[in-house]
């Protein structure tokens, strides 16, 4: 392993966002940390930067549903003062049924072949990490909403059935 100078970086990007990292060397096409992980030395530049001095204070990033939430509640139309008799004897009831309302994602995951050449060839955590991340980068706020929308009509839809 090539010992190269110590120096510490900030993530920018991806799950660590916000972490900082000291270099400890690099292996081939691999850059490894004192903390165990390791980078493709050509994504460096794309995932952390330099520090001098202390670490920048980032605020991390909201998590999809939160943000999706707050989406979902600035869609909902306001309230109105008056509501509908239809919502007032939904709202006067006072045992209702609890059902779970299931939420699907289109997604795309990588063959299971090729996930076990790569948990073979890497550490089985980093695998999963990336794999994760892989995944929940394919989740937008506009799919989750299309999607939790779309499980309310389904549920209405097969509990009542309303064609």
């Amino acid at each position: 392993m090539e010992s190269i100078e110590q120096e510490r970086l900030q993530w920018i990007k991806g799950d660590k966002f916000g972490s900082v990292e000291t270099i400890k060397g690099t292996e081939g096409e691999w850059t490894t940390f004192e903390g165990g992980g390791r980078i493709a030395t050509n994504l460096l530049s794309e995932f952390l930067e330099p520090l001098n001095g202390e670490p920048l204070d980032f605020n991390p990033p909201t998590p999809a549903l939160t943000k999706a939430a707050e989406v979902y509640k600035e869609k909902l139309p306001p309230k109105k003062e008056t509501s509908s008799p239809i919502r007032t004897l939904f709202d006067k009831q006072k045992k209702n049924d609890k059902v779970k309302l299931n939420l699907t994602f289109p997604i795309e995951v990588p063959k299971k072949a090729i996930y076990e050449i790569i948990s073979s060839s890497f550490d089985s955590e980093e695998v999963n990490d990336e794999l994760e991340s892989f995944i929940k980068n394919q989740i937008s706020e506009d799919l989750i909403l299309d999607s939790l929308f779309d499980s309310i009509k389904e549920l209405i839809k097969s509990r009542y059935k309303i064609d």
